[in-house]
């Protein structure tokens, strides 16, 4: 008799041990949830951010892109290139982009081949890009958070950047005779390019690019050397190495 009015009794503990548990712990993450809010607004308060609940912040981190893109005002060259970028945020605001590297694969378009032979035409020139790399300042003067279908939220970052670099580019000759492109010249020139980019960030980590760029290439064209826009496309992705 005495057995069967003593397992209610430890059941009852037993709850009660669980339930003590259950409030413990819920306790902590309440603390643990209010201290990093305490923390978060803290060094908001500390950089005067504009943005609150931000939760990525670029200073001193190492950012690495992969990009390809494509020049879409050429009409004598599809130019399709593929590259990366790398970036050192010196400040949420400034960073230097160490390196902004294309790798051009152009080709002639079939619009200006059938141009020189319809026309019989004995000495098109224009020049090919196959290889670009420039350094570049990076300014962030713009960010901010749109809310997308209820809860979701998508943090963004506009910048702008100017630099200096240098291109290898190739002249090339086309003639109704000689159903094959002749090179004129090719060698390394100097170039200069200035842009506006978007990033859309995905987490801390991850952001996704849309970079617009003209690069300005010193390319000799009929014996003429002048400068030459190259306005580009490009879409990538950004990964953000840890603070160091």
């Amino acid at each position: 008799m005495k057995e069967t009015f003593k397992n209610p009794k430890e059941n009852i503990m037993k709850q009660l041990l669980v339930l003590f548990s259950l409030v413990l712990v819920s306790h902590n993450l309440q603390a643990a949830k209010v201290k990093s809010s305490e923390t978060q607004s803290g060094f908001e308060r500390s950089i005067n951010a504009v943005v609150r609940n931000k939760y990525f912040y670029k200073t001193n981190k190492l950012e690495i892109g992969a990009t390809t893109g494509v020049m879409p005002y050429d009409s004598v060259v599809n130019h399709f290139m593929v590259g990366g970028k790398a970036t050192w945020h010196l400040s949420d605001h400034f960073g230097w982009e160490i390196a902004d590297i294309q790798y051009g694969m152009p080709s002639i378009t079939t619009d200006i081949r059938d141009k020189v032979n319809g026309k019989s035409l004995t000495n098109v020139q224009f020049s090919q890009i196959g290889l670009l790399a420039t350094t570049n300042l990076l300014v962030s003067p713009i960010y901010g958070k749109i809310r997308f279908f209820g809860s979701q939220v998508l943090y963004f970052d506009i910048y702008t950047v100017v630099g200096a670099g240098f291109a290898n580019t190739k002249t090339i000759k086309l003639s109704h005779t000689d159903p094959k492109e002749t090179t004129v010249r090719q060698g390394m020139e100097p170039a200069f390019d200035f842009g506006l980019g978007l990033k859309i960030f995905t987490s801390d980590a991850l952001a996704l690019l849309i970079d617009l760029r003209d690069y300005v290439t010193f390319t000799e064209v009929y014996s003429t050397r002048k400068p030459r826009s190259n306005f580009s496309v490009f879409a990538g992705l950004s990964f953000f190495l840890p603070t160091f």
